[in-house]
């Protein structure tokens, strides 16, 4: 369905009753859509009215153009988030952001606090200071790719190369990369963001000092990080896991960057216990 808001038109999916909390989910990339994280958040409309959405630029949301490029920065994606949770008729709502998700789901609590219930920050950092630890039988693996290569000129070429290129340093479950690379093949990459990503415009998923934003709104977040992570190390989780008291970590095993298809089960265990958790967050560490 189609959701006009800000300007902007949201292709939305939902799942579950609409009489359950609702959960609205944040893609990453921010050049791909929603559908990757689709097989495993959909599982979550058992205690969940999950909503999950193309950001704009992206997937079946407006593109660029008549969009303006202007318009692709990731405070403007925050301010879709709220008003969409508004439009589907809720006062507050939990929010799952994924990877550079998780940076607009930040900016959410900073933008508009009142909206959120409860954060789940899924792969993702609050910070910028750090660096991938790829291990080099797995850097060996990957594949290169020249933003310069003139055969990745189409619609989310460029995109969709990476995210093949970089197989190995985003699943643990090689075995499995034939899995990943079919859901691959699904996702609607766009190109709409490589040009303020390039022109060094685009500001930060992540909004100006990400721990006490949260801590400032005070609502309880998980934090749920593959143990496997290569893209963002895991240290980055435990930071913020230790900066941010009203928080929860749960280390996925034998999980990296899409930790929601490495471990699904342990990974969906971890989402909706914290979901239905009556008591309140659990600040300690699983």
């Amino acid at each position: 369905m189609g959701v006009r808001v800000n300007g902007v038109e949201l292709y939305v999916r939902r799942f579950g009753d609409p009489a359950l909390p609702m959960l609205v989910v944040v893609h990453g990339g921010p050049t791909w859509d929603h559908s990757y994280l689709l097989p495993a958040v959909a599982e979550l409309a058992d205690v969940a009215h999950v909503v999950l959405f193309d950001l704009r630029g992206c997937g079946r949301s407006s593109r660029v153009p008549p969009l303006p490029a202007d318009q692709l920065q990731p405070d403007l994606l925050a301010d879709d988030v709220a008003a969409l949770i508004r439009h589907l008729g809720a006062a507050r709502a939990d929010v799952l952001g994924f990877s550079y998700g998780g940076g607009v789901a930040m900016r959410v609590v900073r933008q508009h606090p009142s909206v959120v219930r409860r954060l789940i920050l899924a792969s993702t950092t609050a910070y910028g200071e750090f660096e991938a630890v790829v291990p080099p039988e797995r850097a060996a693996l990957c594949t290169p790719v020249d933003w310069a290569d003139a055969t990745l000129t189409g619609d989310g070429a460029l995109s969709r190369a990476m995210a093949l290129g970089d197989l190995p340093a985003t699943i643990w479950r090689l075995d499995r990369a034939d899995e990943w690379r079919a859901v691959l093949a699904g996702v609607r990459f766009t190109s709409d963001w490589n040009e303020p990503y390039a022109a060094g415009t685009l500001k930060p998923a992540r909004p100006d000092d990400p721990p006490g934003a949260l801590n400032a709104w005070g609502g309880p977040v998980l934090i749920l990080h593959g143990a496997r992570e290569m893209t963002f190390p895991v240290e980055v989780a435990r930071r913020l896991h230790a900066e941010v008291p009203a928080s929860t970590l749960v280390e996925i095993p034998g999980a990296a960057h899409m930790a929601h298809f490495d471990n699904p089960k342990e990974w969906l265990a971890a989402a909706r216990t914290f979901l239905t958790d009556r008591a309140g967050p659990d600040t300690a560490q699983p």
